[in-house]
């Protein structure tokens, strides 16, 4: 197993093509993380939430350049803990204007504690830091109820608007504060695509999600900064808009989705855009062989490695039915593949 390097994933971000491909895979579930580290972390954390030495060594057998570190702001969340101890979000409760009175911000020093600890600790390692950032695009929605939500950007859009200026500044407080660190990239996550497009109109989308990311992606551009964007779904016919807001890598591309080819994307988008992800967590990550798994990787490295632009990672986080030999598979193909340049 090879040892993590910041400078493969920074490489292919600049479209330098190089004869080892970077891997970045963002999360997992806690039984994976368990399988992995031979450990029983609390199943209702989140993968970044294990101690930080732990983090890196979980990092370093998931054959990882960089480490995804974050929070969440489960603002406004209606949740339930299942037998085994997972979080499970269920609806949002804060759904008019009386519960704006009721938002309180994450405490920032500890976001930045943590954050300091983790910078202390990963020098010297190799690996390269991705920190997720809080976006209205994803916290209001989950705060209000995607249902809801939806309705109200229709019925009551001052409300939805003066919700999502309380949250976005709270975003741009926290967005300066991790730009002062030794951060490669900040990962973005949308929450309002699904399988069959966006759950609001492309107008809507611009009011209610774009226009706070796009203030986002130019804040962390103009600090040297590189913007990843995590999007579920159907997300092919808005990387024009995507590309316009100075985004600079694409995740997970899902590969489940129907008419969404990762190959038709490299063609009309790769000099522009990187691609990480879309080795299927619903196809050949669940159901395949190890070799199966292997083929599939160098399957995509062959074709996406051209011309640099492409991060090997699954269509998704990695989810608890996946068999850790399979991700196992998928790490050391990776590591093993040498590109040559035709």
């Amino acid at each position: 197993m090879r040892n993590p390097d910041r400078l493969r994933y920074m490489n292919a971000i600049n479209h330098i093509e190089q004869p080892e491909i970077p891997m970045f895979e963002i999360e997992a579930d806690m039984a994976i993380v368990n399988q992995i580290m031979d450990a029983k972390y609390n199943m209702g954390q989140h993968s970044f939430e294990i101690p930080v030495d732990d983090l890196i060594e979980f990092n370093r057998r998931l054959g990882n350049d960089m480490i995804y570190f974050g929070h969440v702001w489960h603002l406004g969340r209606k949740e339930m803990t299942d037998d085994v101890g997972r979080v499970h979000y269920i609806d949002g409760m804060m759904k008019t204007p009386e519960a704006l009175k009721e938002i309180t911000y994450p405490d920032l020093e500890q976001v930045e504690h943590r954050l300091e600890t983790l910078c202390n600790k990963v020098d010297g390692t190799g690996f390269g830091i991705v920190h997720g950032a809080q976006t209205c695009g994803f916290t209001v929605p989950t705060a209000i109820g995607y249902q809801d939500f939806c309705f109200a950007v229709i019925d009551e859009p001052e409300f939805v608007e003066d919700f999502q200026k309380y949250v976005h500044e709270y975003t741009m407080r926290e967005l300066e504060m991790l730009l002062q660190y030794p951060i490669d990239a900040i990962k973005i996550a949308s929450g309002l695509t699904t399988n069959t497009g966006s759950m609001i109109s492309p107008a809507m989308m611009q009011d209610y999600e774009y226009r706070f990311i796009r203030e986002q992606a130019e804040l962390i551009r103009s600090r040297g900064k590189k913007v990843l964007f995590h999007i579920d779904g159907l997300v092919a016919p808005q990387i024009p808009m995507l590309l316009e807001m100075g985004l600079d890598i694409l995740n997970p591309i899902d590969a489940s989705t129907e008419g969404q080819d990762i190959y038709e994307i490299k063609k009309q988008f790769g000099p522009q855009l990187t691609l990480q992800g879309n080795i299927n967590i619903d196809g050949v990550l669940l159901h395949g062989t190890p070799d199966e798994v292997k083929a599939d990787v160098r399957e995509h490295l062959d074709t996406l490695a051209v011309g640099g632009g492409y991060v090997m990672a699954s269509s998704h986080d990695l989810h608890q039915d996946l068999p850790v030999e399979n991700i196992y598979a998928m790490r050391d193909a990776t590591h093993e593949y040498r590109f040559q340049s035709s």
